[in-house]
């Protein structure tokens, strides 16, 4: 594990003292959550795009299948 320092506003800092020994385990959880949250949304990003990318093509399959679907008879 490496240090590394990092500014505070005062209004966050007057929070992580009281928290006195938690206080690094609550930063990289804090870090981890962001981290875990970004990589999420960056994930909904790529399949929104490949949803959108491939529309046209998905309606063109599900309208050639039409005629065999049981529940459009």
């Amino acid at each position: 594990m490496r240090t590394i320092e990092v500014k505070v506003p005062d209004e966050i800092l007057g929070f992580l003292g009281s928290l006195s020994r938690e206080r690094e385990d609550f930063i990289l959880k804090a870090i981890k959550e962001k981290i875990n949250r970004d990589k999420k949304q960056d994930l909904r990003t790529l399949l929104a795009e490949g949803y959108q990318a491939t529309f046209a093509e998905d309606s063109n399959i599900t309208q050639e299948f039409e005629a065999a679907d049981p529940d459009n008879l």
